[in-house]
């Protein structure tokens, strides 16, 4: 595929000289800055003088409506333009350079670079500029309507293509689709059946006449072995019955005529209603106003009546009104599904706000509680080993008192000095001995004391335990609670949102119902006009039918008075025997020329409907491929709209087969939201009609360029304030795009974009001259 990489001029509009090197695959913004005047802003700064030399430079001749020297600086007497193409593919360099005079026409160059090398041979020569033209378009692989329509894009050429007129969309699409190929075969089809027609024309005038001639022939005859027979009438009889029967096929001949001229007449006003219809057809009138008109206009022709489309229109809007009304109620149910759901989430939240407080607060007493009871086990373990050591103690003193309280059993007193001792132990102090006895007991006693406080202490921490367990049992408890809750009104929140689901879909069901069922009806309209087009073609055939068939009794009422004619003549001129013979052998020799004419006539008449068979299958392919592309075209268009964030999508109608067999060349476009028709494409904003326009643009491109030639095509598009209306975030999704599909693009605008936008050029205008400032 070509790409434009460089451009070079001189004396070119408001330049002196510009060169400007094209960023590739990107969208780059190019705004004019006029400081010779700053109420202009951005308009006289040369801006357009970039579009002008791509458009010279390719086609020689300007963009604008003004002559070739007009676009030459006013210092100057001439100016050059210089292009430069590259193709990866074929790894070529292709150069355009043009010198247009003021006085003394333009001239042309081009030179070709293959592999980095001159080509020096004449493959780039041509005769004159004319050649040149057509051969620069020839080598980019693309037409003059293509490039005006499709790459240079301005307010002074452009038509978009849902605003152009049915003849030029259906142009568009025989250039995508080659069914101009296809007419070329089909034409030369028909060239080839004229002279078959007009020979089975003649063949079966040929046979009306022979077959008038047989059968008035044959009535001669007839009449002729009748008067033999009768032997009653007279000479001057037969011929008075001759000239009546003469004057009464000079009568149906001319109320033959007479019918043809009717029958003419009825076809001029079938075609001034056919005119009619389709200018009808191209309008915005509703169906209704369209079946009122087309009823009026087909009454009189008397070429049959329409379906009943008032009925079809009626039920199906009885339809769409009823499911209208089950969408009303879907949209309550999904109100207050939505609401229950919000109420539900709601609780759900509440309840978990809750509990996450309960949660944090839990964790903080369980804490509590377990330091509580790590503190009461440490005492509890300490007093527990108070209490062994302190029994231990205990046991140590009870032994002691037992000992002496056993030695002091067996103590004896002297009668003489009251003098106490034990005769075991002569050494045995008995005083000291109680005194001992005594103070351990006293000992004992405050052990037993301690170890009563020590389990008393035990008890008091063990109580204390027993309420840190049922408060932590507690909180459990808490927990489960509101953990189920939680669960029994998540299972709400589930079964809300179940509900909106459910309402939700059946919603979607009864609007997909309403699309299908407005889609249908938007599809009656085309339908009406396939019938009443199909009506006027059966007119048509019937009209031509009719006539046929008045030429052919003219024809044989024309071969019947010359046979009566001749017959009158050899009465008056010989006997009755010798008129029979010669009418019987005059009624041989036509019957004769009948049957080689019939055999003529017949194979006339298989090689006639060969041939139609054969244009009948070319226009077949013909529909077939228009069909194909403008499925494309609306497929791409599409991808497009919802890349840059429309929700606006495009439905074509292309070619029909009308029950004659006819095809009918018919684009019909239609523009969707949310699946319903929403109007004609006049009716939109301005910005929403160049979100629409640009899509279609860059779809009809990639069709165009997918149709070239291997190698051919150009990856270029310039828009000269076609976006103008579109406003900065609109202009940012459609940069956005344009950038991700790699395609070289030149925004002529007002600069209406965020600064933050990293492609930019700007034409500035002092004092005369304009100059470029490139900011990438």
């Amino acid at each position: 595929m070509w790409k434009l990489s460089e451009i070079t001029a001189e004396n070119i509009c408001s330049f002196n000289n510009l060169h400007y090197v094209l960023n590739q695959g990107v969208t780059t913004l190019v705004f004019g800055n006029n400081m010779d005047n700053d109420s202009q802003g951005s308009n006289g700064s040369g801006k357009s003088a970039l579009i002008e030399c791509i458009a010279t430079g390719i086609t020689g001749s300007p963009l604008r409506k003004v002559k070739n020297e007009e676009i030459i600086n006013d210092s100057a007497d001439e100016c050059m333009i210089r292009l430069e193409f590259f193709n990866d593919t074929s790894d070529e360099v292709f150069v355009i350079l043009r010198r247009i005079l003021r006085k003394g026409g333009s001239m042309v160059e081009c030179l070709i670079k293959r592999e980095g090398k001159l080509v020096t041979t004449d493959e780039a020569v041509r005769p004159g500029v004319d050649a040149y033209n057509k051969y620069i378009l020839e080598k980019l692989g693309i037409t003059k309507d293509e490039l005006y329509n499709n790459f240079l894009l301005s307010r002074h050429k452009y038509q978009d293509f849902l605003s152009s007129s049915d003849r030029d969309k259906k142009e568009i699409i025989n250039r995508f689709s080659n069914a101009s190929l296809v007419d070329i075969a089909v034409d030369k089809v028909l060239e080839d059946k004229k002279p078959v027609d007009e020979a089975l024309h003649k063949a079966e005038l040929k046979v009306a006449g022979l077959d008038g001639r047989i059968e008035m022939l044959a009535e001669q005859i007839q009449k002729e072995e009748d008067s033999t027979r009768e032997k009653a009438r007279t000479k001057s009889q037969r011929l008075a019955d001759m000239e009546k029967s003469i004057g009464e096929k000079r009568a149906l001949i001319r109320d033959c005529k007479e019918e043809m001229e009717i029958l003419k007449a009825s076809y001029t006003e079938i075609e001034k209603a056919d005119k009619q219809m389709q200018a009808l057809e191209d309008s915005e009138s509703s169906v209704g106003e369209c079946l009122e008109i087309i009823t009026g206009l087909l009454a009189p022709l008397q070429c049959g009546s329409l379906s009943d489309w008032n009925g079809i229109v009626t039920d199906k809007k009885d339809k769409i009104e009823k499911l209208s009304g089950e969408l009303s109620l879907w949209d309550t149910a999904l109100e207050e599904t939505k609401k229950k759901l919000h109420e539900a989430t709601r609780k759900r939240d509440s309840f978990q706000e809750k509990y996450r407080v309960f949660s944090e607060n839990m964790k903080v007493k369980v804490s509590g509680y377990d330091e509580e009871l790590k503190r009461l086990d440490m005492q509890i373990t300490g007093l527990n080993d108070q209490i062994t050591e302190l029994g231990k103690q205990k046991a140590t003193l009870t032994t002691a008192i037992e000992n002496l309280n056993n030695k002091l059993a067996g103590t004896i007193t002297c009668p003489v000095c009251r003098h106490q001792f034990l005769l075991s132990d002569e050494n045995f102090d008995v005083e000291a001995a109680r005194r001992q006895m005594k103070e351990k007991e006293t000992e004992k006693g405050k052990l037993e004391n301690l170890l009563a406080e020590c389990r008393k202490q035990s008890g008091s921490i063990e109580e204390s335990e027993k309420k840190i367990h049922a408060g932590k049992r507690d909180l459990t408890g808490q927990n489960v609670t509101w953990e189920e809750k939680i669960q029994e009104a998540e299972k709400s929140r589930r079964a809300a949102v179940g509900l909106q689901e459910e309402a939700g879909q059946s919603k979607e069901r009864v609007i997909r119902s309403i699309n299908s069922i407005q889609t249908e009806l938007d599809g009656i309209r085309r339908k009406l006009f396939d019938e009443a087009f199909s009506l006027l073609d059966d007119a048509y055939k019937s009209i031509r039918r009719n006539i046929g068939s008045c030429g052919e009794d003219i024809k044989a009422a024309e071969s019947a008075i010359g046979i009566l004619e001749n017959t009158m003549k050899e009465l008056k001129e010989s006997s009755g025997s010798d008129i029979l013979v010669s009418l019987e052998a005059s009624l041989k020799e036509y019957r004769k020329q009948s049957s080689e004419a019939v055999i003529e006539k017949e194979k006339l008449e298989k090689q006639a409907n060969e041939l139609m068979r054969q244009a009948d299958v070319f226009l077949q392919f013909k529909s077939f491929l228009a069909n194909t592309k403008i499925a494309a075209l609306a497929k791409v268009t599409n991808e497009f709209l919802e890349s840059i964030g429309s929700d606006i999508r495009l439905h074509l109608s292309g070619f029909t087969s009308l029950k004659s067999g006819k095809v009918r060349e018919k684009i019909s476009v239609s523009l969707l939201r949310s699946g319903m028709d929403c109007g004609s494409f006049d009716k939109f904003s301005e910005g929403e009609k160049c979100r629409v326009n640009l899509a279609t643009i860059l779809a009809m491109q990639k069709l165009v360029n997918g149709n070239c030639e291997e190698d051919k095509g150009l990856n270029l598009i310039v828009l000269d304030e076609i976006l103008s209306p579109v406003d900065e975030d609109g202009l940012a999704s459609m940069f956005g795009v344009l950038n991700q599909s790699g395609i070289t693009t030149l925004v002529i605008s007002h600069g209406n974009i965020s600064e933050s936008y990293p492609y930019k050029l700007i034409i500035h205008k002092k004092n005369g001259q304009s100059y470029i400032n490139n900011l990438n």
